[in-house]
């Protein structure tokens, strides 16, 4: 099957054309005319062919929303509902629609009707992610707590703008979200919890061992510590429960809803249910290797990434033919329970659509799922302890705290290197994905502009037509970093960065720019990659082109410093 190319984004051609383009709507009466301008051949990666009836269910569409490049629906009077949905610790092609095994047929329906994003960058740790993802603003290690303090979040932008504030799932912050913009909460302000009981006993009050057992709040209700009375509690369901709860509630408002589903889901503790983990058993038993090979081969045939510019990475992984047969079948059924973790999330993402569908809410609601960084490397000591002390218990069980570990990380983040907590694309790069069926021109697409989860806030500014405040608690406040990516969906250049693209956390430090990535690994030597031609970061430049080093190690130090200023803001 060809391709064809439109602007930045691609997709299958569905006629047998050599290539089109597409002219944006023109302005006509207060409506629009969608004009299709078939061209001759052009390379590169490609965009879906608008057919006739395409191009007329497009124009229906934008000529609703008015949608001119650049023009928000806000500008329309017809702003979207909002769904932000974030996934913790998940491959790069850990979905079916990135390339996996995995069944997320709710995320793929979403990719096929919508905008996957191949450069969609996170702070790859689960606390700064959050903090950059709610506040706008670029974080380094030492200040993703105090940017919550440096300006309103984008539940406080959101409800300042008239919407339903809704938040259901993961918090791991300090601050409290019904006193920060938020009409509705449930979760817990940790960082990983028992998926079966977070709490420190059973509802008869039996003990069990646990994860710390991290306060929690429902609405306004503080709790130090949340103990389900249901004896099927599984958190992922209760996350999607609050959250459904709350849009029964509501139904028939009309004021527009922002809802931030935060899933702990595939996090650690490896923790399923026995039906879902019994879809994976067996298919994991070829091991790292294997695996890896086939998500690349799959990736490559799906024209997700081309070899020529993302070769696999050669990243060393433990020879699984090396391992004991017993430490084989434990291996893989992690690796099993994974899958089925990613699994259930993607069920629950299910029930939310058909609950927006079942209210004629879908096709006005942009959803926005993506990954606070890549899989993790983590192998907590405790567990396998913990394990065996219960030899009665089943790994995935309530008494079991098992972790993915460092090879299967390396695998779920094929193509790339590294994992959680790195700046190498394992840690920072993960699946993004946008379905907005009134505001998204073109379906089944990819974009390849880098985008990054501090844009979220200036889009739903836009969206909600809220201007970002001058002012904070009686402080100025710090700028927002990122930029709208509305422009994305109707295929066009997203506006120009102000602020550049930093990262710094844990074991890595790094700078995009443009197409040049700058990145360290703990304290080894700056390497410096060309990501238009080696997007797997195999060819290190840095030897060669030593003068960009020194001009981009002297930006992310200025980066650094700038980071730092805000906060001083803050501060006085």
């Amino acid at each position: 099957m060809r391709e064809v190319s439109v602007g930045r984004i691609w997709a299958p051609n569905p006629l047998d054309m050599e290539t089109v383009s597409l002219e944006w709507v023109l302005p006509w009466n207060g409506a629009g005319i969608y004009v299709i301008l078939i061209f001759g051949p052009r390379g590169g990666r490609c965009a879906n062919t608008p057919t006739i009836m395409h191009g007329m269910k497009c124009f229906i569409g934008w000529l609703a929303l008015v949608l001119l490049p650049g023009v928000s629906a806000a500008d329309s009077g017809q702003r979207p509902n909002i769904v932000i949905i974030v996934a913790d610790d998940m491959g790069y092609s850990d979905l079916g629609c990135y390339g996996s095994e995995i069944a997320t047929p709710h995320l793929d329906r979403l990719a096929a009707k919508g905008i996957r994003y191949s450069q969609m960058y996170n702070t790859s740790k689960c606390t700064t992610t959050r903090s950059s993802l709610l506040t706008g603003r670029y974080v380094t290690r030492t200040s993703w707590n105090a940017n919550y303090d440096a300006g309103p979040n984008f539940g406080e932008i959101a409800h300042a703008g008239g919407y339903r504030t809704l938040w259901s799932g993961k918090n791991h912050s300090d601050i409290r979200p019904p006193e920060r913009g938020f009409d509705r909460f449930y979760g817990f302000q940790g960082g990983a919890c028992n998926f079966w009981n977070p709490g420190p006993s059973m509802a008869d009050g039996s003990s069990f061992p646990h994860i710390k057992a991290y306060e929690w709040m429902v609405d306004d209700q503080w709790l130090e510590t949340y103990i389900p009375e249901d004896p099927d509690y599984y958190m992922t369901d209760a996350i999607t429960d609050n959250a459904l709860s709350w849009l029964d509630e509501y139904a028939g408002e009309e004021k527009p809803f922002l809802l931030y589903l935060a899933y702990n889901a595939p996090h650690w503790p490896l923790h399923a249910r026995d039906e879902d983990i019994a879809k994976y058993r067996g298919r994991y038993d070829g091991g790292y290797q294997a695996i890896r090979q086939e998500r690349y081969d799959r990736m490559v045939s799906m024209g997700i990434i081309d070899p020529k510019t993302a070769p696999l990475h050669p990243q060393e992984i433990t020879d699984w033919n090396s391992l004991p047969a017993s430490e084989q079948r434990l291996e893989a059924e992690r690796m099993e329970i994974h899958a089925a973790m990613v699994d259930s999330m993607d069920q629950n993402i299910g029930r939310i659509l058909a609950d927006l569908e079942a209210k004629d809410e879908l096709d006005n609601t942009l959803v926005l799922f993506f990954v606070d960084n890549g899989a993790s490397e983590e192998r907590d000591t405790r567990s396998k302890a913990n394990y065996e002390s219960q030899p009665g218990d089943k790994m995935g069980g309530v008494f079991s705290y098992e972790c993915i570990g460092m090879q299967w990380a390396l695998v779920l983040n094929a193509p790339f290197a590294r994992h959680k907590k790195t700046s190498h694309e394992g840690g920072v790069c993960s699946p993004m994905i946008a379905h907005w069926p009134a505001g998204i021109s073109t379906t089944n697409a990819w974009y390849d502009e880098s985008v990054h989860l501090v844009d979220v806030m200036s889009t739903v500014m836009q969206l909600t037509g809220q201007d970002y405040p001058a002012t904070y608690a009686d402080r100025p406040s710090k700028p927002v970093e990122g930029v709208s990516i509305v422009n994305s969906f109707s295929a066009e250049p997203l506006p120009k960065r102000e602020t550049v693209m930093g990262f710094d956390f844990g074991m890595g430090k790094g700078l995009r720019d443009g197409k040049w990535k700058l990145v360290k690994y703990k304290n080894e030597p700056w390497e410096l990659y060309d990501m238009s031609v080696d997007r797997t970061e195999t060819r290190d430049l840095a030897s060669t082109l030593p003068d960009r080093v020194t001009a981009m190690v002297t930006a992310h130090e200025q980066w650094e410093k700038d980071c730092a200023a805000g906060l001083a803001i803050v501060q006085k």
